[in-house]
């Protein structure tokens, strides 16, 4: 084995700070509070936590009896997992190798701030002799950089139903990445006593929010030591004073012999001896919230070492010959993976004619060289790593991209992705809406789905509230298993969800309304806290560049009808929930679109929405227009060549086509029936010997006409 440890001392020695005097939040781990939750769900299990912890310390003690561990350090292979929303949270790789250095530096006495530690525990600095390693491979044994990337609201909640990309917590230690979590905490796990039972699996592992990871990036040097505390817990220590979440409150206990008795300190008080007169804290040590953190005990190094070879938690396993050769972490060698490659889009819609910009997001390796197909696109190619495509035909475009390096090339379509939306209205004016005649689909209601779940909008035919139909959000799921899918273990939790109207002209109609009526349930049979959950509604007019807010109805404001141990599905008893949001001047236009985006949290059941309505008054002399955005292509023209005529109308009405010459001379007439929605044609007049010159086109049905000028040459 190479002397990896040297390696890392000499790039991160550098990187010499006492955390006294940097700017930062005040640290708090959230392990207590979690503790005592699981505790209140499964009684039984503080008692066997209590015993199982008690034994492991004095187990440590017979180990430190026989001195410090000898021999190559217990590799650990991690695996990062960040959630984000293509925010700052989604933090680089770059800021994940310096967290790596961080921890192995710190638990192999490499930190060069050990010359800071004082005297009366100098001798007590402890080399764990454990290091930590990013997994080359994955638990299929396909090649990874260790750093997984996953889109997911759950980023917002950072809580145990947000690990649900997990690999085999006895393969790897999972480290979750998360924008934020309850209570303001930056990170939080749980001690192998208490998630040893198999109905515990899934909530190993550590959960920390970004800006305390590393030292660079969103992270701070005074915050970088955050994961070098979590893994302490994560390997059965405890904070030194004991186990109340709130330091500086009353003198506890750790259990470890040589971290005297201590109140906790969110300073740095380096002599302070409050518990005991003649006795100093420990409080730079890591398991302090103190920011001047530089240090294990010899004590504490042996209880985490007897953690490693406890089969417990399946924490001896971790560190295995057969493990780390499974999980390529066997050895120092680089290894280089092809790129996996994704992307996604500044809007989620645009009118035809305009530009959308898609963003590369890129995981696994570094890319070489990139790829881009835009069917229906301007440009069609691309090999920018973020272009900006135009699309100048309404339509649903797919979009796709191959990414290349050494290794080997790798390709995403996403099928249906980009919707360029005609500049047209598929209402005039108020409107109503039940979703009892195929209102869903025939009007092309969009529907996205932007975590790529299969949870998603869709037309309901039995839960309607004024008759059978309505459209909803179903999530729960029977049977879940909660070792494989945690995700689905109290229901589907933390998604998002966006659902489109078709469009409306409101520039005729007065003192408007949108309502609705919505309702859900919760799986919850205790006390239902959300605090992620709410219902955001927007608007667009006129092919804005993006969304404007209308309403937000949060977690406070969103009724709920209760607890329902199956799934959800309203049969008239319970009572739907009405919404009305007043539409002022500002939402007038021809062509605007309402946007109902519902993010769901854990123990969430199915939600429904149905009479989505406008109401108000249409103005008087108003012009009933149902001939939109008619367009003939190619003009100029050939005269023998063939014309397209586009339009879009909102009813069926048969369209009659007459072309004059500048004369007033009939020279072509012709008719075509017409289906509600975009309609094209195409006007031969090559047999009709129609010569060189100037026309008007004259396009008319049941209620309204349009002329358009045509040039042949």
């Amino acid at each position: 084995m190479k002397n990896f440890n040297l390696i890392l001392a000499f790039l991160t020695g550098f990187i010499m700070f006492q955390n006294v005097g940097y700017s930062q939040e005040q640290f708090k781990c959230g392990l207590p509070n979690r503790m005592n939750a699981l505790f209140e769900e499964f009684p039984d299990l503080e008692r066997e936590h209590l015993e199982l912890q008690q034994q492991l310390i004095e187990n440590s003690r017979t180990y430190y009896a026989s001195g410090d561990r000898e021999g190559e350090a217990l590799v650990i292979p991690v695996v990062f997992h960040i959630l984000h929303e293509n925010g700052t949270e989604n933090i680089s790789d770059a800021q994940i190798y310096n967290q790596m250095d961080i921890l192995n530096r710190d638990f192999r006495k490499l930190n060069a701030d050990t010359v800071d530690v004082i005297d009366e525990f100098k001798a007590l600095v402890a080399d764990v002799n454990v290091e930590f390693r990013l997994a080359t491979k994955d638990p299929f044994g396909n090649c990874t950089n260790g750093i997984l990337r996953t889109y997911s609201h759950e980023t917002n909640i950072g809580d145990d139903y947000s690990k649900f990309v997990q690999w085999p917590r006895g393969r790897y230690l999972n480290v979750w990445v998360v924008r934020s979590m309850r209570d303001g905490v930056a990170g939080y796990t749980y001690q192998p006593s208490t998630v040893g039972s198999p109905g515990q699996i899934f909530r190993d592992g550590i959960i920390i929010r970004h800006n305390y990871i590393g030292s660079i990036g969103t992270g701070s040097p005074g915050q970088s030591r955050a994961l070098t505390h979590e893994i302490g817990h994560w390997l059965g220590l405890d904070h030194t004073w004991g186990g109340t979440n709130e330091p500086e409150v009353a003198c506890g206990n750790d259990g470890v012999d040589d971290t005297p008795i201590t109140a906790g300190h969110s300073s740095c008080p380096l002599f302070d001896a409050d518990c005991n007169d003649t006795i100093i804290e420990n409080i730079q040590n890591y398991m302090e919230y103190s920011y001047c953190s530089n240090m294990f005990t010899l004590g504490q190094s042996a209880l985490m070492n007897t953690s490693l070879v406890n089969d417990l938690a399946l924490r001896n396993n971790l560190h295995a010959e057969a493990n780390r050769i499974v999980t390529g972490t066997w050895d120092d060698e680089p290894v280089l993976c092809s790129p996996l490659p994704d992307f996604y889009t500044d809007k989620d819609i645009i009118c035809a004619g305009s530009s959308i910009k898609f963003n590369a997001a890129v995981t696994r390796a570094q890319v070489d060289t990139y790829e881009w197909y835009f069917p229906g696109g301007t440009p069609s190619t691309s090999a920018e790593m973020s272009p900006e495509v135009t699309y100048e035909t309404p339509g649903v475009h797919d979009a796709q991209l191959t990414v290349t390096n050494a290794a080997g090339s790798e390709t995403i379509i996403k099928t249906q992705y980009v919707y360029a939306l005609g500049d047209y209205w598929k209402y005039n004016g108020p409107h109503s809406e039940n979703f009892e005649t195929g209102g869903f689909e025939d009007d092309n209601w969009i529907v996205l789905n932007p975590e790529n779940n299969s949870v998603k909008w869709k037309a309901i035919d039995h839960a309607g509230f004024s008759g059978t139909n309505c459209v909803g959000l179903e999530y729960f799921k029977a049977s879940p298993n909660p070792f494989e899918e945690p995700f689905y273990y109290k229901g589907m939790g933390g998604t998002k969800d966006v659902l489109i109207s078709p469009s409306f002209n409101l520039n005729n109609t007065t003192g408007g309304t949108l309502s609705f009526k919505y309702i859900y349930a919760t799986t919850n049979a205790g006390v239902f806290d959300p605090t992620a959950l709410n219902l955001r509604v927007s608007y667009w007019k006129d092919c804005s560049a993006s969304w404007s807010f209308l309403n937000n109805i949060s977690a406070n404001d969103l009724i709920c009808v209760g607890h329902k141990a199956d799934a959800f599905y309203p049969d008239g008893s319970e009572a739907w929930q009405s919404v009305n949001i007043p539409l002022s001047g500002a939402v007038a236009g021809s062509n605007v679109r309402f946007k109902f985006e519902f993010t769901a949290e854990d123990f969430s059941n199915n939600f429904f929405m149905d009479d989505i309505n406008i109401s108000g008054t249409l103005s008087d002399g108003r012009e009933d227009i149902n001939l939109q955005n008619v367009s003939l292509y190619p003009n100029p023209s050939a005269s023998d060549q063939i014309i397209n005529l586009s339009y879009y109308s909102t009813n069926n009405s048969p369209l009659e086509v007459q072309i004059y010459d500048m004369l007033g001379n009939l020279v072509y007439a012709t008719s075509y029936s017409s289906v509600t929605g975009i309609n094209t044609h195409e006007i031969n007049l090559s047999s009709d010997n129609v010569s060189k010159g100037v026309y008007n086109v004259v396009m008319s049905n049941s209620t309204q006409s349009s002329t358009k000028r045509l040039i042949l040459n």
